[in-house]
């Protein structure tokens, strides 16, 4: 008997097929504006904690309790301190990397800036940062080396080029006087955000300028999945009871990013929210035309012996028909657009790529595939369609054959 409920269910959704087309379409068109939105955020979030955050200051760092206060290079710590085997051999840490953070005053002639100094790992720390791409004059650094690398910014407001030299001025280790002449082996593009203002050094030539042999700042931990990153955070914690270092995430280290995540998440899910206000009043308007145009229909199958819980599940049948549709379309003609922006991220110019650029983010533009993403936003459509349907249930329970023949 179900089955033919069914059947009738089917059939009378086709008796008028412009309602059930405007129905489906409304579904699809929602729920792929809804889906491709979702996909670019989140896709965003994860290409910019992959690119920049793993690179400037990695999914997690080990740094000494102190240095989360105060970032000084007298809260330091001693590498040989810290244990750095175990924790590369946690699985999903994909890399450990030692670094040196501090500044000093940089001039030449006349000109003189307070510059950042970074102390990198040539052998790692140039695919991490993907300094390969953004060289534009000179070579990169190896691990022995004593020349710097600076941005084209700097090399612009210093008027220096490949070649010649800054003299640096600043605090080391414990007081003592931190002076060097460094010539530039390489220009690099950071055209906005804090790279923009840094010098790269090798790590043992930023050990020695300092006066703090065998001493880092910070290790910048990397992950292979970002899912993973609490259970990971928990076993490296566990390695550092005891010590005073701390393992702190990057959302602990950078609460401010996080806080633009989160606010750009919600402006999303308010975009979100009016999209599904179309979806849910195109459902409600097909659910209120399909009762009064068929309320004398539903009054005779009534009286002839018809029970309202049957015809009840005759009506859900055809709603949930019509939602399920439209959601496997939606979904169908969403996943091949947001499939090749996946593979194929569009690299973004003019104002908005300048806007990227100063937040310290790479400008391109791209699509996820997330799984949940298609599953909580297609039982979202179907959740509203349950809701809406309550319009159905509570007029047939409430049916009078006699009156609604009468109409």
């Amino acid at each position: 008997m179900k089955k033919q409920f069914l059947i009738l269910a089917w059939r009378n959704i086709w008796r008028n097929k412009r309602r059930a087309l405007l129905t489906i379409s409304s579904i699809v068109v929602s729920l792929f504006f809804v889906l491709f939105m979702r996909q670019m955020q989140y896709w965003t979030y994860d290409f910019n904690i992959k690119n920049t955050v793993s690179g400037s200051i990695g999914y997690l760092q080990i740094t000494d309790t102190s240095y989360v206060d105060e970032k000084i290079l007298d809260n330091s710590i001693v590498t040989a301190e810290v244990p750095v085997g175990t924790i590369e051999s946690i699985k999903g840490v994909t890399g450990v990397h030692p670094r040196i953070q501090s500044g000093a005053l940089v001039s030449t002639g006349v000109k003189s800036k307070f510059a950042a100094v970074l102390g990198i790992q040539p052998s790692s720390d140039i695919e991490l940062l993907k300094l390969s791409h953004k060289v534009r004059k000179g070579t990169l650094l190896e691990e022995n080396d004593t020349g710097v690398l600076i941005s084209e910014k700097m090399a612009d407001y210093y008027k220096v080029s490949v070649g010649d030299s800054l003299i640096f001025m600043g605090q080391g280790y414990q007081g003592y006087t931190a002076a060097g002449i460094y010539s530039v082996k390489g220009i690099l593009y950071f055209p906005a955000g804090d790279m923009s203002n840094s010098v790269l050094m090798s790590l043992r030539e930023a050990q020695r300028f300092f006066v703090a042999p065998e001493r880092i700042t910070n290790y910048l931990i990397n992950i292979k999945n970002s899912k993973d990153l609490n259970a990971i955070h928990t076993q490296i914690e566990e390695q550092l009871t005891g010590t005073s270092f701390i393992a702190r995430t990057w959302e602990e280290v950078l609460p401010g990013l996080k806080q633009g995540f989160e606010i750009d998440a919600n402006s999303g899910l308010l975009i979100s929210g009016i999209l599904y206000m179309i979806v849910g009043f195109g459902i409600f308007g097909t659910i209120v035309m399909l009762y009064n145009e068929r309320r004398f229909e539903f009054g005779v199958l009534s009286a002839i012996g018809l029970q309202n819980k049957d015809l009840l599940f005759i009506t859900l049948s055809e709603l949930s028909i019509l939602t399920l549709i439209g959601v496997f379309i939606g979904n169908l003609l969403s996943f091949p657009l947001l499939y090749y922006l996946n593979r194929n991220p569009i690299k973004l110019g003019g104002e908005a790529a300048n806007a990227m650029l100063e937040q310290g983010f790479e400008p391109y533009m791209g699509t996820g595939l997330f799984v949940d993403v298609f599953a909580m936003n297609s039982l979202s459509v179907l959740l509203i369609a349950a809701l809406t349907s309550g319009y159905m249930i509570v007029k047939i329970v409430h049916l009078n054959a006699l009156e609604a023949m009468k109409q």
